[in-house]
């Protein structure tokens, strides 16, 4: 069960017993909201409020994945600027408006722009303020469960239209709101609780407001948002254009749409590409088995591709995967890999991280794994590991060189000359920032590749994969002097980069 539910003392059945709560259950809980009202300015005045308009800066939480898999890595960071968020009380509807920019070497050009987004949040995503949050709370259509105590405060469940649940801590001191909770669905973390804390609350125009905003998550106490207000606006006349499509009405979870369609290519004799879209990876056949490489993408993309590999040779099935490093968009489906029973292969590193993925609860939001619990079976990899039988040789080794990982792998079929790598290439990048990685490892390692296979794009031959990037860092480069000339020095910049992966580019 999710830590937070079994701190608070509940369980899912009280979660979804909620519906049926009595009056007598609500009255205590709607008298601490009604104290926290009159607390933030006041029931009437809230309630009267067209709109609030806050505006600031600050820094989000790169959930794409730390240096390394290790507890006390340095966490990347995403810099917000110019950041705006509406909120249409009336309609109950938020636009947020903001520019990003990675605090680290990024290869898209979009990451590094400071092009302003435009995000409708409606439901539950426009619920990490305490205003909406309480007015949400005491809203007619709203169930309110009963009160718990954590730490001092007291806490409010309440599940809004829609069936979601938050819940709502309050401060006896003061009575405003001290933290709003609720819980998503992830694909590596299943059950993930977040909790958006409120503090340095001010008074603007009547109405008690936080200037300081805060974002955590129940995995490894993780910071993933940090913002500070630097201006509120009560009953603006004019808000801006809202666009169409909301983002995080419901709860969070896995989506579903239509199936992922896996496309199958093959390379060699017993070896196919398998991909969803641009993202995937081979599968090699050995003597009475298969296995694949990269959990890549989503559960229902990774499984995509792992049914369409199960049908490549009748009486042989995929009974391993292998990881190439712990970045989320590559290693997420390690908990669907570990469900259909796959052993994982990976860098002696990330056995760890990968346990803390297995290992967490998916009961509000259940994945394969929590339909089917399994113990993850790991195979490490040190400076070198090799899968060999009577039909194939398959090397896999460390990856060194590159500062983009630290705790990786690629893989080598020395008959076939086919590499396999994650992020050592990608010739749909803007920028390369540590290109020399790739032929550093292939010097390393005394391996001969004709044929590079990327796990984001499609297979390319060694020369032209190399030529490109050279393409890419050249661009890299050419990015950095042109901020340089002006003053500013983006992180990556200047770019440290030659062909053998060692020498300063200055």
């Amino acid at each position: 069960m999710n830590r937070f539910l079994t701190r608070l003392g509940l369980s899912l059945a009280s979660v979804l017993a909620l519906a049926g709560a009595s009056p007598a259950q609500e009255r205590p809980a709607r008298a601490l909201l009604e104290a926290a009202a009159e607390a933030m300015g006041g029931l009437d005045r809230i309630r009267n409020l067209d709109n609030i308009v806050l505006t600031g800066f600050g820094q989000r939480y790169n959930t794409n994945g730390n240096l390394s898999p290790h507890p006390n890595s340095p966490p990347k960071w995403v810099a917000v600027a110019d950041a705006e968020r509406s909120f249409d009380l009336r309609n109950k509807r938020a636009l947020n408006q903001e520019r990003q920019n990675r605090m680290f070497p990024f290869a898209s050009a979009a990451g590094h722009s400071w092009s302003r987004s435009n995000t409708l949040q409606t439901g539950r995503a426009m619920l990490d303020h305490p205003l909406p949050a309480l007015l949400e709370a005491l809203a007619p259509e709203t169930t309110l469960g009963p009160v718990r105590i954590e730490d001092g405060l007291s806490v409010v469940e309440f599940t809004i239209q829609g069936g979601v649940t938050l819940w709502m801590a309050l401060d006896p001191k003061t009575n405003l709101p001290a933290w709003v909770r609720w819980i998503a669905g992830d694909s590596q973390l299943g059950d993930v609780t977040h909790t958006a804390y409120f503090t340095g609350y001010l008074p603007f125009d009547g109405v008690r407001l936080p200037v300081g905003l805060m974002h955590k998550i129940d995995w490894r106490d993780q910071i993933t948002f940090m913002f500070q207000v630097d201006s509120y606006r009560v009953n603006v006349p004019n808000l801006p254009p809202f666009p169409q499509g909301a983002q995080g009405a419901g709860g969070g979870g896995f989506g579903g749409g239509a199936a992922p369609l896996a496309a199958v290519a093959k390379i060699a004799e017993g070896v196919w590409d398998v991909r969803v879209g641009r993202n995937g990876g081979p599968v090699i056949e050995f003597e009475d088995h298969l296995v694949i490489f990269e959990p890549v993408g989503s559960e229902a993309q990774f499984f995509a591709r792992l049914d369409a590999a199960n049908a490549l040779v009748p009486g042989k099935q995929v009974t391993a995967v292998i990881v190439t490093h712990h970045h989320s968009d590559h290693a997420a489906a390690i908990r669907g890999a570990v469900a259909r029973g796959l052993t994982i292969i990976a860098e002696r590193g990330n056995e760890e991280l990968f346990q803390e993925f297995v290992a967490r609860p998916a009961v509000n939001f259940p994945d394969a794994l929590a339909r089917n619990p399994r113990r993850m079976v790991f195979r490490p990899v040190d400076d070198v590991l090799v899968l060999e039988d009577r039909r194939q040789r398959l090397e896999i080794y460390h990856v060194v060189d590159h500062l983009h990982m630290s705790n990786a792998v690629f893989a080598y079929l020395p008959k076939e000359r086919i590499m396999m790598e994650g992020d050592l290439s990608d010739v749909s990048w803007d920028w390369h920032w540590w290109a020399g990685a790739l032929a550093a490892n292939i010097k390393r390692y005394g391996v001969d590749p004709a044929i590079n296979v990327p796990v984001h794009g499609s297979p390319l031959g060694i020369k032209e994969t190399l030529s490109r990037m050279e393409s890419q860092v050249e661009a890299a480069q050419a990015f950095c002097k042109q901020n340089a000339s002006a003053g500013i020095y983006f992180f990556g910049c200047p770019v440290q980069y030659n062909p053998s992966g060692h020498v300063r580019d200055r």
